[in-house]
């Protein structure tokens, strides 16, 4: 391996500006870094490897795809605002990243975002053997590393792979596992899916059996670090696309069993405008938050609250919960009025169901009591028992009931008692709709909706614009359409010339356009 050590120093010279921490060994040459002991990599994990609150990238225009959304009543833009920014993930243009720079949106690269954190991970993967240290201290980055790096190329692969369940020998990702320069560029063709799944299965099952090497309770600490749940319950959701419904159930309930998580009541929340925040630190579901609020909820809740300098009047959101979202909750469910707020529309005063979900913004990012910030994304309980239910339901036979049980248990938290009533199923496919209905109720606006979708089929998603006041347009994405699988960014070819794009479908136009 190239150049190694130069890699290393570069990473910790960004982790000790971000930290101050002065633990690691000080080099001989600034243009080597050699680490003494694990916490210097602990350290450098923090810094390099995981997705920390204030790093932004990794999500912001995949909420805008699916279809738990849609616009909101137009609005006059405000001034230098170019709607394109939007428009160009919400319609699902082959040529996003270009209409989305053009707009002024900044640099967007999920795929490049994605390999800084990798590299991060691998540094330290690279640098374990050499640590002098107990086995102990360095079992604990050895698990987070090895955990990191399986989480990141699961949703990698997963953005610009087709889904495993449809095509495994199609091509995923390049396979970068080790931080080291190359003298060939072999290493960055892309591996295909099933064997970027294999890596993937390699890395989660060494994090795990690292981690089930250490002391019980050292295997979960609430220190917003990975842990052997955050490590099962990503299995279960692997094994979930790859329709292993066994491993999937198992590992699911791996999770549901352990007795540091339980199911959040909402009966408990009194406050009517109080809204769940699941990745706040003091959840009871919370088993690893990461990553940035803005990330998630920035491009759904952008300039609500704003004067609009030209008609004078508060600006709304440009997004909404989409209607046929919220068509699937029963009148009485608790999750309508907790997960999705309500916001009045400057307009004309009237209530929109907003698709910034699950955070209390009131006009501002909700920060939990004497914490410095917030997470905008977790691994949650929930997830479990809905992966669970899923995979029992797949499996069938004396596992139906075990679905069935582990539905009405959920829905028991998300109902006041007086309306709860458990569920009955005259068959198995009706079971596996509802199933399908509630993972869609249960996790909206967490980052799952769009690829759930991929594996179900890839539905036909339709999506209506607002070109002004008085007319709108809409725009289908096909039942398997190419942008199910997104493109890889113009830069990132660019920089590889390994590297082979999707197949993509043509310029998207307006299917019709309607006046208002």
């Amino acid at each position: 391996m190239k150049n190694k050590k130069y890699i290393l120093s570069l990473l910790a010279a960004t982790i000790l500006s971000l930290t101050g921490c002065g633990d690691f060994l000080e080099p001989d040459s600034k243009s080597e870094f050699v680490p003494d002991h694990a916490t210097s990599l602990n350290e450098l994990l923090l810094g390099e490897a995981y997705q920390r609150n204030d790093m932004e990238g990794f999500n912001i225009f995949l909420g805008l795809m699916d279809d738990d959304i849609e616009a909101a009543p137009y609005q006059t833009p405000a001034d230098g605002f170019d709607a394109n920014k939007y428009l160009a993930s919400f319609t699902w243009q082959p040529d996003m990243y270009q209409m989305m720079e053009e707009a002024n949106s900044g640099h967007i690269n999920i795929y490049e975002r994605y390999y800084e954190v990798i590299l991060g991970a691998n540094a330290v993967i690279d640098y374990i053997p050499e640590v002098n240290d107990t086995e102990l201290n360095i079992n604990k980055v050895k698990a987070q590393a090895y955990a990191l790096r399986g989480f990141y190329y699961f949703n990698l692969v997963n953005l610009f792979g087709q889904p495993y369940n449809l095509n495994p020998e199609a091509l995923g990702v390049p396979l970068k596992l080790n931080s080291g320069i190359e003298e060939s560029n072999d290493y960055l063709a892309r591996k295909t899916v099933g064997e970027v799944y294999k890596q993937i299965l390699a890395d989660l099952h060494l994090a795990e059996e690292t981690y089930l090497a250490m002391p019980e309770d050292l295997q979960w600490e609430a220190n917003f670090r990975t842990s052997l749940p955050m490590v099962q319950l990503t299995l279960s959701r692997v094994y979930l696309y790859m329709e292993n419904w066994e491993e999937a159930a198992k590992y699911a309930q791996k999770v549901m069993e352990n007795d540091k998580f339980r199911l959040f009541d909402l009966n408990t929340i009194t406050d009517e405008i109080s809204y769940v925040v699941y990745p706040a630190y003091s959840s009871s579901e919370t088993i690893w938050p990461y990553g940035s609020i803005s990330d998630m909820f920035e491009w759904t809740h952008d300039y609500a609250n704003l004067t609009n300098s030209i008609t004078g009047k508060k600006m709304h959101a440009y997004f909404q919960a989409s209607e046929d979202l919220l068509g699937t909750y029963d009148d009485y469910d608790l999750r309508l009025l907790r997960y999705i707020v309500q916001a009045p529309n400057p307009a004309d005063g009237s209530y929109m169901y907003m698709a910034y979900g699950k955070v209390n913004v009131g006009y501002t990012y909700f920060l939990p009591e004497n914490a410095s910030g917030v997470f905008g994304r977790s691994l949650r309980l929930s997830e479990a028992y809905l992966n669970y239910m899923e995979a029992c339901a797949m499996i069938g036979g004396n596992r139906t009931d075990d679905a069935i049980a582990a539905l009405n248990d959920l829905r028991e938290k998300r109902f006041d008692p007086e309306d709860f009533e458990e569920l009955e199923f005259d068959n198995n496919d009706e079971l596996l709709e509802f199933i399908k209905d509630e993972r869609r109720r249960e996790l909206c606006f967490e980052g799952h909706r769009w690829f759930d979708l991929r594996r179900w089929g890839m539905p036909s998603i339709t999506h209506t614009w607002h070109n002004d006041a008085s007319s709108s347009s809409t725009y289908r994405l096909q039942e398997g359409d190419l942008q199910y699988t997104l493109p890889i960014p113009d830069e990132a070819m660019e920089m590889n010339g390994s590297l082979i794009q999707n197949e993509l479908a043509g310029k998207r136009y307006p299917e019709n356009t309607t006046n208002e």
